[in-house]
């Protein structure tokens, strides 16, 4: 027996091998025909077209920026190719020594574009770099109006285009193509890495029983790692304009100053120097922090930037990260030490905070342990992104609410404590989740030593968080009206007057927006700022949704059998958060009166997973029969999806 359980657990981990396999023959087709392995330089902008007519001979010479060239790429119309027997003759010239690289006869003609792009390759010329070469087009036996070349207005200062012989203002339509061996040495190592990591862990689990919890701590850590140095600097969301605002902090300036009508920071010029050349700072990839890794701060020369809209977070949700600037300040002055130092422990805090919902929670550890291995969660507490700290406070704070709930015991004043500042480090973490802190109200009376303890109780837990949260929303305000010059005040005025308008319209958003909004939440489409990192969201997301399935349908523990009253104060809850989120978008981003609700993102309701999924847990349509692990399905899955993400990530940012 005890053989035949080890033979299987083999067989289980060689069908994940040959997943793995599967999903690395794919990530090797995208590397290789994507044009990932390549660094290009394009001069394709611009178009025109020639008209060609008779013996036609183009020549375009162009010297090579970089070794490795291997292929040439070339812009045509599509009347441009072959009629009867005539040939298109295409060469590639080392000009130095006149040879020949590359010779082709023919083309063909694409049957549905105007414009075609042509890619011609050849051996790998090592030693390109600033020698010149030619591109060489031999058409025999053309006619007016028929083939049509694609070509450019203006002159690049390395190449010259002849017709005939004689030289021409433009340039053809053309792209070079060099190998690269720094994206090929990323994704190799990239791939190598993320698979003997994966394999090892698998066979750790299906080998070795592992409480759940420890279970937790090992994929989160591993996975979470893998994603703080995956994502560029500065590519999580927002990440540059969260990273200005922590060092400020740390700096102790907690409301930022206003100058000339503008909230304004006071960063070290250092981090300007971390932006790729004429990219805004969340448009950079490997290469661009290979070439910062050695930038050091000056605390003497400092720059001023706008931060209106970080202005308005207050300071707590940065704990971690300003804490992790302050200390590595003393130590180093490296940006890239500083800064992946403040992911690194953004996502430790973050790790412990729900390790320890789920050491509370009396229920749903595999939900919390799911919501958590979410890529889109991944990528959050993964970030220098105060959205980390807001996700896990209000995560522990629903698990400490149903642990006292489900123990049905007297409720102590240091509980009420608790609770109360939880409480308060969610409503200033963002206030649109701040009727989490209503969630006490399902404790029941009886859990209190009398009626005044209750009342007393209630107010402090519910009362002191709203009352903090105002205090800092008018400190915040003066920000808030730099931004749009009061247009949130007229935008809410315009709600408040005309509430059927607004709920048409928010009705509206969540109808065009919820595939994407779904995607994106359970790990598919722009987990990542700005930049659909999945190719093919898809893959991950509907085995995600299918856990979330698994966990209402066959998680017994789930099935807590809630009263009606704990039932409607979660669906209110949820319902209010929901509406909170859509209205300030509403507010602070839709254009006055707009009939769409702007910046509706998936992430923003992460924290409605775990009250929602319980809640549809409530049931009993389905009955659990044999034994269906559940917390060894989603920890497979989860390591297994989110290394196709990483991979995914990966490929988008070489």
């Amino acid at each position: 027996m005890k053989n035949v359980e080890i033979r299987n657990k083999v067989l289980l981990l060689i069908v994940f091998i040959v997943i793995l396999v599967v999903f690395d023959m794919i990530f090797y087709s995208k590397f290789v025909y994507n044009e990932r392995s390549y660094y290009t330089e394009s001069y394709l902008e611009g178009s025109e077209k020639y008209e060609l007519d008779g013996n036609v001979v183009i020549e375009q010479t162009f010297i090579a920026n970089k070794n490795n060239l291997e292929a040439v790429a070339i812009g045509f119309d599509k009347a441009f190719r072959t009629y009867s027997n005539d040939e298109i003759k295409i060469q590639i010239i080392q000009v130095d020594n006149n040879q020949v690289i590359a010779e082709y006869d023919s083309i063909y003609e694409a049957p549905v574009q105007d414009y075609k792009k042509y890619k011609f390759e050849f051996e790998k010329q090592p030693d390109s770099e600033g020698k010149e070469y030619k591109i060489k087009i031999i058409y025999e036996n053309g006619s007016k109006g028929n083939p049509v070349l694609y070509q450019f207005q203006g002159n690049f200062e390395q190449g010259i285009l002849t017709l005939n012989g004689e030289e021409q203002s433009g340039n053809l339509n053309f792209e070079l193509y060099y190998f690269s061996r720094y994206a090929t040495t990323i994704f190799t190592i990239a791939m190598l890495g993320f698979n003997i990591v994966t394999i090892l862990i698998l066979g750790l689990f299906i080998f070795k029983k592992i409480s759940i919890n420890k279970t937790f701590l090992i994929v989160t850590i591993m996975l979470g790692l893998f994603y703080v140095f995956a994502i560029p600097i500065y590519r999580g969301h927002d990440e540059h304009a969260h990273f200005y605002r922590a060092y400020e902090i740390s700096q102790g300036i907690f409301n930022t100053k206003t100058e000339n009508e503008e909230s304004v920071s006071e960063i070290p010029k250092a981090f300007e120097e971390t932006t790729p050349e004429g990219e805004t700072c969340n448009m950079t990839y490997y290469r661009d922090v290979i070439d910062f890794l050695d930038v050091d701060i000056n605390e003497d020369e400092t720059m001023k930037v706008n931060a209106s809209y970080m202005a308005v977070y207050s300071p707590i949700p940065y704990i971690p990260q300003v804490l992790t600037i302050g200390i590595l300040n003393i130590f180093t002055d490296n940006v890239a030490v500083i800064f992946y130092g403040a992911r690194i422990v953004n996502l430790l805090v973050s790790v412990f905070l729900l390790y320890f919902a789920m050491k509370l929670i009396p229920f749903g550890k595999k939900l919390i342990f799911l919501i958590t291995i979410l890529p889109t969660t991944m990528v959050q507490i993964s970030s220098l992104s105060p959205d980390a700290l807001t996700l896990t406070s209000s995560i522990l704070f629903v698990a400490y609410v149903l642990k006292l709930w489900h123990e049905k015991r007297k409720i102590t004043k240091k509980e009420v404590s608790k609770l109360t500042i939880l409480g308060i480090v969610v409503a200033l973490c963002k206030i649109v989740y701040i009727p989490f802190v209503f969630l006490v109200l399902i404790l029941p009376k009886k859990n209190y030593k009398n009626r005044k303890s209750y009342i007393l109780s209630i107010i402090t837990m519910i009362v002191i968080p709203i009352l903090i949260n105002l205090i800092w929303l008018a400190i915040a305000n003066t920000h808030l009206s730099l931004i749009d010059n009061n247009k949130s005040s007229v935008q809410t005025a315009n709600i408040l007057t005309n509430i059927p308008e607004y709920i048409r319209t928010a009705a509206y958003t969540l109808q065009y927006s919820m595939d994407k909004t779904l995607t994106a939440l359970f790990g598919g489409g722009y987990i990542t700022h700005n930049t659909n990192a999945v190719g093919n969201g898809f893959i991950t997301v509907i085995p995600m949704i299918l856990l979330f399935v698994f966990e209402i349908l066959f998680d017994e523990k789930l099935k807590i059998n809630l009263e009606m009253k704990a039932k409607v104060i979660i669906s209110i809850i949820s319902l209010a958060i929901i509406g909170l989120i859509f209205t300030s978008l509403y507010v602070q981003w839709s254009p006055l009166k707009w009939f769409f609700v702007d910046g509706i993102q998936g992430r923003y309701f992460l924290q409605l997973l775990l009250p929602l999924t319980i809640l549809l847990a409530q049931n009993n349509l389905v009955k659990q029969k044999g034994n269906i692990n559940l917390k060894s399905i989603i920890t497979y899955t989860g390591i297994i999806l989110n290394m196709v993400i990483l991979m995914e990530i990966v490929l988008k940012y070489i």
